[in-house]
């Protein structure tokens, strides 16, 4: 015990100050929130133990552990550390995010298939009303199942296909 009580006193600030950092560090990999305020206790200890070196590592210690997690509850109680964390409801749902859009058919649909561009990249589509259009149509996504975007005539669109019957 004698052992443990001379290497925590003998532990200069910077060593606190390097710990601090590291955890710090560590803390804007992970982004957990979980050693952002041991980190600053560390480093507020650290400054302690410069301004009054001969202070006792077991307080030291005991001060680091307290700050650390009045400080950790005190954030996660407090508004900004309860901020919720939305995600957007089709984040990995690329196609999904498409719903609403106006593109236009690159070719003419065959039974009811065919593609369509939207922004850069050309999409398969089906229709869903029913129609045939052809290539230069406007149509609107109403949907998306995996990789195929549903489409339908948009609404006021100059229509070049025939509508089925």
């Amino acid at each position: 015990m004698q052992t443990l009580t001379d290497v925590l006193n003998s532990q200069p600030a910077w060593h606190w100050w390097v710990l601090g950092a590291a955890l710090l560090a560590i803390e804007m990999i992970s982004t957990t929130q979980y050693l952002l305020w041991p980190g600053i206790a560390a480093l507020a200890v650290g400054l302690l133990k410069f301004i009054i070196p001969p202070l006792d590592g077991w307080v030291a210690l005991l001060l680091f552990a307290a700050i650390s997690v009045f400080a950790t509850v005190a954030w996660k109680r407090s508004p900004m550390g309860r901020a919720e964390r939305k995600t957007h409801a089709t984040l990995n749902q690329r196609s999904a995010q498409y719903v609403g859009r106006v593109v236009e058919a690159e070719e003419d649909f065959v039974n009811g298939r065919g593609a369509v561009r939207v922004d850069d990249t050309r999409w398969c589509a089906a229709v869903v009303d029913g129609s045939a259009p052809i290539k230069g149509d406007r149509l609107q996504v109403s949907g998306a199942d995996g990789a195929e975007l549903k489409v339908q005539l948009a609404p006021g669109s100059l229509v070049l296909g025939a509508v089925a019957s």
